[in-house]
């Protein structure tokens, strides 16, 4: 083992000073800190952009119908569309039946444009991505009988389906109920139907 010669350092002595006990180099640090607050922005201006950013916020949320805003031209993707069946109860029940609770999942389907969706497109896409045998068929037309239902409204006839206009603005603003979704894919847009 090689042992440098170099002579050991010294322990320093305490002083009761405390600017004797900072090294040198801190306090050119200390001196620089002071300079660079003039860099910081003034409390005042601070203050303004966070009101400022406070009352967009909340202008954000305040709107004149109280609905959650149009969807963003940026925003439009594909529709997801979970399709549940209306299961039929008695007459004595149905009143307690308008929510999506006592429905039966038929499958999914999905729509190219969140924004131009309408119950005609989500009908056309049912027939073409749905099994048939997903539906009761017509005996004498071969044809599906069924309708779109919209809770608390009821069921929307054929020459409804295209003059409602876009669906997820239309059920939306049906409904509060947080089930119905949003029409993306973790959280698709519940339609309901029901067979005529």
């Amino acid at each position: 083992n090689h042992q440098s010669d170099s002579p050991k350092p010294k322990p320093k002595k305490r002083s009761n000073s405390s600017v004797e006990e900072l090294p040198e180099e801190k306090k050119p640090k200390a001196a620089a800190s002071m300079n660079g607050l003039s860099a910081l922005p003034s409390l005042t201006q601070t203050t303004t952009v966070r009101r400022r950013n406070l009352t967009e916020t909340l202008n954000s949320f305040n709107n004149d119908e109280g609905n959650a805003n149009e969807i963003e031209p940026s925003e439009d993707g594909v529709l997801v569309c979970k399709i549940l069946r209306k299961l039929s109860t008695s007459d004595s029940t149905s009143s307690t039946t308008e929510g999506l609770d006592f429905s039966s999942n038929l499958g999914f389907v999905t729509l190219p444009s969140r924004q131009l969706a309408t119950f005609a497109s989500i009908r056309k896409a049912i027939d073409s991505d749905l099994d048939d045998d997903v539906f009761p068929l017509e005996s004498s037309r071969g044809r599906k009988k069924w309708k779109f239902h919209v809770p608390k409204l009821g069921p929307v006839s054929v020459k409804q389906e295209e003059k409602i206009g876009p669906v997820l603005e239309f059920l939306k603003s049906t409904t509060n109920d947080a089930q119905l979704g949003t029409g993306i894919a973790s959280d698709p847009l519940k339609v309901v139907i029901v067979d005529v």
